[in-house]
């Protein structure tokens, strides 16, 4: 099982380019699909008793998505592919089936390493090869593509990012809280130099969701302050010492459009999409840049939504946008109050770190449309959190339990 599941987290770290590169971009999705369901059936067969913790969201999830389906039929033909969100719904249902499997091989654990390997190997590779072959952007805004996707490496290095920082904060040797010192910052300087602007509202979302789960959120907020200082910091050092293009990214005037003709594209896709009350189907936008971006002004080139909110409005309609809200909503409640009740900082700061990204990405990017990225990291987020709640719920029958033990044998008879 431990396997398995590292494989699973493994494919969010391959991205589309890099399986191309390699040869394996056709073995992809059946090697995920073996693999992912290899996983949950492990799972059922361990702990064969289904008992979701929450079973009506699932419910509803399959619901919405089985009304896009007909609607979508109705339009044409349906490709299965564009429904590949429609794996985390057994995932969910599934939930504490795989958290019981995986109790005691400390996934959070090997998620970090896994993490810390990721980073570690990625940064031997971008010193390995030439630099040209990794710049991507204009020469005066150049980013560093270490992976075949900035966004995905960017996300992982700020989750790596995220929770090595709360290892550091708990460390009680100082010889391993300078070793994850160093991880941090070599992921804070590997995710600077893919220029990717997101990464910082992954961070925002992060610390608010870290106060929102606090026993005490005001000293909580209180300790965000030297945080807050310490980035500037390091932002500070990076753009002296190494390169001054991600800061330039920040800054309205550093690029000819700050938001990277996403604004414009966005205003295209929705256009499109208002005279279609029940969406341009599950995949338009795919098969709409298929053959390239085509221009849409002669000078500006069509991009994708880089809004999963709009994307799923444009493709399902209302139904799609409220599937997208349900989902997102019942990821974010679920990270939360685990991590009100988790006490080990390293499970409590890799839900809250996924869930960030999550919300994050699919604000700015178009986080389930990279369905093995999002997947991998959803499985942690989801096997953590449920983990959470079936500890709680065990801890509670034992005291009911030991509570009627202890009642007088009349009374316990009555």
């Amino acid at each position: 099982m431990p396997l398995l599941f590292a494989i699973v987290v493994g494919f969010a770290f391959l991205s589309s380019e890099a399986a191309e590169l390699w040869g394996l971009e056709r073995l992809r999705m059946p090697a995920f699909l073996a693999v992912f369901g290899a996983l949950l059936l492990g799972a059922v067969l361990r702990d064969p008793q289904l008992r979701p913790s929450d079973g009506r969201t699932p419910a509803l999830l399959a619901l919405l998505l089985a009304l896009i389906l007909v609607a979508d039929a109705t339009q044409g033909e349906v490709d299965p592919v564009d429904y590949k969100v429609a794996l985390l719904l057994p995932l969910l249902l599934l939930a504490p089936n795989l958290a019981q499997a995986l109790e005691e091989h400390d996934p959070a654990g090997l998620v970090w390493r896994l993490l810390t390997v990721y980073v570690l190997g990625t940064a031997l590779l971008a010193v390995w090869f030439a630099p040209d072959f990794l710049l991507r952007g204009r020469p005066d805004l150049a980013r560093v593509d270490f992976s075949g996707s900035l966004v995905a490496h960017a996300g992982l290095c700020v989750v790596h990012l995220l929770v090595t920082l709360a290892k550091i904060e708990w460390a009680t040797r100082p010889l391993a809280a300078a070793g994850q010192l160093a991880l941090a910052g070599l992921a804070a300087v590997s995710l600077l130099l893919t220029g990717t602007r997101t990464a910082l509202v992954t961070c925002g979302i992060y610390a608010a969701l870290d106060v929102a789960a606090a026993d005490r959120p005001r000293e909580r907020l209180a300790r965000l302050a030297p945080a807050l200082l310490g980035a500037l910091v390091v932002l500070t050092a990076y753009t002296l010492l190494i390169s001054d293009d991600f800061l330039e990214r920040l800054l309205p005037g550093g690029s000819e459009d700050w938001s990277s003709g996403r604004a414009v594209s966005q205003l295209h896709w929705l256009a499109s999409a208002l005279d279609e009350p029940l969406g341009l189907g599950f995949g338009f936008v795919r098969e709409r840049l298929a053959d390239g971006r085509p221009a849409l002004d002669g000078t500006q080139l069509l991009e994708w939504p880089h809004n999963e909110p709009l994307r799923f409005f444009v493709e399902a309609g209302p139904a799609g946008f409220i599937f997208l809200g349900l989902l997102l909503g019942h990821l974010l409640r679920l990270a939360v109050r685990a991590a009100r009740v988790e006490s080990r900082p390293l499970p409590r700061a890799t839900m809250l770190a996924i869930a960030a990204d999550m919300l994050a990405q699919s604000l700015f990017q178009n986080y389930f449309n990279s369905v093995y990225y999002a997947t991998g990291l959803l499985v942690v987020l989801v096997t953590l959190a449920t983990s959470v709640e079936e500890r709680r719920r065990h801890a509670a029958s034992c005291r009911r339990s030991s509570a009627h033990d202890d009642l007088p044998s009349s009374a316990a008879t009555a």
